[in-house]
């Protein structure tokens, strides 16, 4: 084998060993769940349902074509997507933007998780590289797809207006209107095609989007150590220098933290290819490139190895350790109540008649529905499970007695009301 051919090899080799373990062992998600539930409908279905929750529909569209596939293969589709991600990058010849992109933790999360991201990704990918060939409407197609699959793939739509690498487009002078308008116009283009987009964003609940906080999400991946992310902090400062990638992330990032959808972890999974290529350009010029690549991808080596370790040996958590008590030991012909969270986690993991308290619940499980004055507990006696704390609680205590929990721990409960 080559030396050429030995590089892309073990990238490869890299991407796949990264990819697949965390794959296997992960757990499936709370949001994972929530794929599952919304795939299962008919296209109609998605549509009504997410004009209740959040996101657009594509990459729903895309798992349900594949019927109702359980989690880890509903996986395979983000796996897919990055794949291609990394592949483009590899045909493109910038080997050290795809060794980067191949150990990169966000990405290495996000081809393992059964939603969005990857796809999003994938198609800024396409994007970016458009971009560089001076394919303005190519891009822009890409970030409508991309959009389409994500409400992150909105925030790259400035990225339309940057010309090509140098100035200059390809075969010297273009055809039709000079490249300038041309940007305009195919970033005019990209906003008229995702009107539809748009408008569903406005029908959507902004409780649907109150979970998004500028935390550290440790229900996704393990906090790298302080050391670690002090050598990665120094090594990526030392790397970077300003170029027209730095452009194509800095700016979606700004608007992120403006709008307040910034999330860590998922928000570099979509944004991985321009940062990759950001960083690779930048060590082009980096007399310690070597040692400073060699820092990154360490790092980010270390980091994922803990991560998919910290996976493995993750318990289920609360809400789902409840969950399948109730599936193990309340008969199927029992009606379960359920509030909050706990709803969604109980009809996904094998109990078959569950009611949502308050109703609203059942309209979108995938954010957690408040009581509203007037609600009324549910007839009769009943298996409820919920948080300990659940808001339903003083619903609950005004007209019925709650009996001793049957199963709790530290964040929920399974309790019979009379």
């Amino acid at each position: 084998m080559t030396v050429s051919r030995f590089r892309p090899a073990l990238i490869l080799l890299l991407f796949v060993a990264a990819r697949i373990p965390l794959l296997i062992v992960r757990a499936p998600f709370f949001d994972e769940l929530f794929t599952s539930w919304i795939s299962a409908k008919p296209f109609a279905g998605i549509m009504s349902a997410l004009r209740f929750d959040s996101g657009p529909p594509l990459y729903y569209f895309v798992v349900r074509l594949m019927g109702d596939p359980p989690v880890t293969a509903t996986r395979i589709v983000s796996l897919l997507c990055a794949a291609i991600s990394l592949i483009v990058i590899l045909r493109s010849k910038n080997m050290t933007a795809a060794l980067l992109l191949a150990v990169l933790p966000p990405a290495i999360l996000f081809a393992a998780d059964a939603r969005a991201y990857a796809m999003c990704a994938m198609f800024v990918t396409f994007a970016v590289l458009a971009v560089d060939d001076d394919r303005p409407f190519a891009a822009g197609l890409a970030l409508v797809a991309a959009a389409y699959s994500h409400y992150y793939g909105v925030l790259f739509f400035p990225m339309l207006l940057l010309p090509r690498a140098g100035n200059r487009s390809a075969g010297g002078s273009p055809a039709g209107p000079p490249a300038a308008r041309r940007r305009v116009y195919a970033l005019v283009a990209a906003i008229v095609l995702y009107v539809p987009g748009f408008l569903l964003a406005l029908h959507q609940p902004a409780e649907a989007r109150a979970w998004m906080k500028f935390a550290w999400p440790d229900s996704l991946f393990v906090r790298p150590p302080i050391a670690i992310a002090i050598i990665g902090a120094i090594a990526f400062a030392m790397s970077i220098r300003v170029n027209r990638y730095a452009l194509m992330v800095l700016v979606p990032l700004v608007l992120a933290v403006v709008l307040r959808v910034y999330v860590p972890m998922r928000f570099e999974a979509v944004i991985a290819a321009p940062l990759v290529l950001w960083l690779a350009e930048s060590l082009k010029q980096n007399r310690f490139r070597i040692v400073l690549t060699t820092a990154i991808v360490g790092v980010c080596i270390i980091w994922t190895t803990l991560g998919i370790f910290d996976h493995a040996n993750r318990p289920f958590d609360s809400y789902r350790q409840a969950a399948i008590w109730v599936a193990n030991n309340i008969p199927a012909n029992e009606t379960v109540v359920a509030s909050g969270y706990c709803y969604l986690e109980t009809i996904m993991n094998g109990h078959t008649r569950v009611a949502a308290f308050p109703p609203e619940q059942g309209m979108h499980p995938g954010w957690r529905a408040l009581p509203r004055p007037g609600l009324h507990s549910p007839a009769g006696a009943f298996f409820w499970i919920s948080e300990r704390r659940a808001p339903e609680l003083r619903v609950l205590r005004g007209d019925r007695r709650i009996i001793e929990p049957l199963f709790i721990n530290d964040r929920a409960m399974v309790a019979l009301v009379r």
